[in-house]
């Protein structure tokens, strides 16, 4: 009985321990984070975001073109271990949802952002009534859908920023978001050349960016190689492409994580910003290549970076979602198989 009782004691003490190690570890978390992104944000002048008292806000992080199961495989293989570990703790929860037809990111982040996508019947279409051709991916197009849009339904970003999107949602500030290029021409704001400003004049950080783009290029090379080499045709040497690995896969995503961390430091009440690089992946090498699992595997670790500095709560308490326009499905295009 006494045997038991010391047993118990030294749980609740372990307990009791792992508790405080736990408060003291976040309170150093926090002191690091408020003393690092301060002097950055005091370096451009750029005060504290306006805040309601009580208010939370809300980051919003989507993976482009990433499917459910696809997702559930990527958790299961350990592509993905800090979200894994979220799932697994309880702090966020799993969940499908169907994002209708058409399955594009214009469709789908239409009816995020504004509510309502009824005007998209695909990605690129032609129109009778005006002789327009709309190709979403090009800036005028997205501009012209979301004129269409918001003039009934304002978007979901108000007072917030949009990094790296198809549609700013309203936002105050929109770097490299499609809709807003035409005026706000990439870092043409001056919160958006500060941004750029900020991450290029980092010697280290400038350093990394460096060599991760140089790693990516020479794998990108090695990958293809060893595709021809083993007779495989769906990796064909193409000139531009690996230049547009290296930019969505390491450039973009190391500025949006970057400008994403200065925003909720700054306690910006909505962020909303899309990783494309897995499904740039995907579509070139397939949804379960090496390239696109790696290319989730740095977005988990960026994901981890945004939600330890979430959960600091510094300037205020936000809510993580992660979330994907739409999946993919495993295909093999008929001019590769057959010639």
């Amino acid at each position: 009985m006494e045997r038991q009782t010391l047993a118990a004691r030294l749980r609740a003490l372990a307990l009791w321990i792992a508790r405080q190690a736990v408060d003291v570890f976040a309170a150093l978390t926090g002191f690091y984070y408020s003393k690092k992104y301060a002097v950055l944000t005091r370096r451009f002048g750029w005060p504290p975001a306006d805040q309601r008292a009580g208010t939370r806000g809300f980051v919003a992080v989507e993976i482009d073109g990433l499917s459910y199961d696809q997702l559930q495989r990527a958790i299961a293989e350990g592509h993905m271990p800090y979200l894994a570990s979220q799932i697994h703790s309880g702090r966020l929860r799993l969940s499908p949802w169907r994002c209708g037809l058409p399955s594009t990111t214009p469709a789908a982040q239409a009816g995020i952002m504004f509510g309502n996508n009824d005007d998209i019947p695909g990605f690129r279409w032609y129109e009778k009534d005006t002789g327009l051709s709309v190709i979403c991916k090009l800036p005028n197009a997205s501009k012209l859908l979301e004129d269409r849009i918001s003039s009934r339904q304002p978007g979901i970003l108000r007072g917030g920023s949009s990094y790296f999107n198809m549609f700013d949602g309203d936002a105050s500030l929109s770097l490299l978001t499609l809709s807003a290029l035409n005026r706000q021409h990439l870092f043409a704001s001056g919160r958006g050349m500060g941004f750029l400003l900020l991450f290029l004049l980092n010697p280290l950080r400038t350093v990394k960016l460096a060599l991760l783009s140089l790693w990516e290029y020479a794998s990108d090379l090695l990958h293809r190689t060893a595709a021809r080499l083993r007779g495989e045709r769906r990796v064909p040497f193409q000139g531009i492409f690996p230049l547009l690995r290296v930019a969505s896969n390491v450039v973009f995503r190391e500025v949006q994580t970057f400008a994403l961390l200065m925003d909720i430091y700054r306690g910006v009440p909505a962020i909303y910003t899309t990783y494309y690089s897995y499904d740039e992946m995907a579509h070139h090498y397939g949804v379960d290549s090496r390239p696109a699992r790696h290319a989730l595997s740095e977005i988990d670790k960026r994901l981890r970076q945004i939600d330890r500095l979430r959960r600091a709560r510094l300037s205020r308490e936000y809510d993580l979602l992660v979330l994907a326009d739409h999946g993919q499905t495993p295909s093999e295009p008929f001019s590769q198989r057959y010639g």
